[in-house]
């Protein structure tokens, strides 16, 4: 009679990831994960609105590439280290684990143009703005109580990989000697792999009958689709310039394929096993996001002061049509929250050498409402050197480092980023 029970369970407990892996109180993967562009703009801690004066302004804030007046090529590579130690609460032994990944991170180029006032640059390139690669492991007693894995050994491994990127086409102009306007038309590409493997054993003979139980469950996802944003960057003296910027709406189309697997041990050496599979497609609306960033140079603009807000109000974010049964129209509204991201950041010019060191300071909140972690915050460093006036090498170290607490598992993360990039000018 137990037994049944154990292939009632199974059923029941694949058959709730029929729809989707996500529940009403998952984080969504495509939200959020804010990951960096261009190794000088990180360098400052991703302050670059009331910059944006190389290649990468096409996606900071596309008005600033008229600034640019010699042809650019431009390229940049990232390489991510996540690490993650994750353990029970109440249980001093960790589990430690880490995922790393180098990934082009822009590419392109600024055609400038000039004009009987100031000029106009078209620009076209990729660069990618979020990043899901991390992965967590987890051994030991599960201390909960009334779930399927309480007082039994649990391991388990969460790998995620992919990330999304956009490619754009986009244009600037000066509409008057100090403002500059200019827009951007954006396709969004990406992929995730998540790959979730548990194991649960029962090695203090809880129940009579189980010996293990193991879940399987793995969701490959392809996003796709077409957004914009414009900006607008003011001189307003020669030290001191504002940028805007305001990013359409997206619907992000999502095709997704998912598979589980679910297999009971018992202790005569019975098994009972279940596998389902499925494909399904929705949109995720993603809202307006506006930024509004200051710039100040100093000292004949040997030394550079920027700072950047962002702001998303994610519970504008919809589901077209929900991706399981369980998850309303409204889940965003109910979940999640308005982030208000600050970029700071310094850059200062050793003129003997032609040599530029930065440092900056990223705060990226969290928009999942029930995360028991509320931003994750970033310091940069960062150094770039000009060579010939044309060639231009910049390098930047990024860390990061939070915890989070949820179900009875703490998880402290540390992540390492380092960009580099090369632009040419001709």
């Amino acid at each position: 009679m137990k037994r049944g029970m154990y292939v009632i369970f199974i059923c029941l407990f694949t058959t709730a990831f029929v729809a989707s892996v996500s529940t009403a109180q998952v984080e969504e993967m495509a939200i959020g994960k804010t990951f960096g562009v261009g190794a000088r703009p990180m360098g400052m801690g991703g302050a670059s609105l009331g910059l944006a004066d190389d290649f990468t302004a096409l996606y900071w804030n596309p008005a600033g590439m008229a600034q640019i007046q010699k042809f650019e090529m431009f390229s940049s590579l990232s390489h991510n280290t996540a690490v993650a130690d994750t353990y029970f609460t109440g249980d001093a032994v960790k589990t430690a684990t880490s995922r790393s990944q180098m990934r082009l991170n822009s590419i392109g180029f600024v055609y400038p143009f000039q004009a009987t006032r100031g000029g106009w640059a078209i620009a076209f390139g990729y660069n990618r703005s979020q990043n899901f690669d991390y992965q967590t492991a987890l051994q030991g007693i599960d201390p909960s109580s009334g779930t399927e894995f309480s007082g039994l050994a649990v391991d388990e491994t969460d790998v995620n990989s992919g990330g999304i990127g956009i490619w754009s086409f986009g244009t600037s102009v000066y509409i008057s000697k100090r403002i500059l306007i200019g827009g951007s038309l954006d396709f969004w590409q990406g992929n995730s792999l998540n790959e979730l493997d548990t194991t649960a054993t029962d090695i203090v003979d809880i129940d009579s009958e189980l010996a293990r139980f193991r879940y399987d469950d793995e969701i490959d996802r392809e996003y796709s689709g077409v957004g914009g944003r414009i900006g607008v960057l003011a001189h307003l003296t020669d030290a001191i310039s504002l940028g805007l910027t305001f990013v359409s709406p997206v619907e992000l189309g999502v095709d997704e394929q998912w598979y589980q697997s679910t297999l009971a041990v018992y202790d005569d050496g019975a098994e009972t096993r279940d596998t389902v599979s499925g494909v399904q497609a929705f949109d995720i609306q993603r809202p307006f996001e506006v930024g509004a960033g200051i710039a100040v140079k100093l000292f004949k603009k040997q030394l550079i002061l920027a700072g950047d807000i962002q702001l998303t109000d994610w519970t504008q974010t919809r589901y077209d049509p929900a991706p399981a049964d369980d998850i309303s129209y409204d889940n965003f509204e109910e979940f999640y929250a308005t982030t208000l991201q600050v970029r700071l950041g310094a850059e200062y010019q050793i003129p003997i050498i032609a040599t530029h060191i930065r440092l900056g300071y990223l705060r990226d909140p969290i928009p999942f409402r029930y995360s028991e972690v509320d931003t994750h915050d970033f310091l940069t460093a960062g150094v770039g050197k000009i060579f010939e006036d044309s060639l231009k090498l910049d390098a930047t170290y990024v860390l990061g480092g939070w915890a989070q607490e949820r179900n009875d598992v703490k998880t402290e993360h540390l992540t390492h980023r380092v960009f580099v990039s090369a632009a040419y000018r001709f």
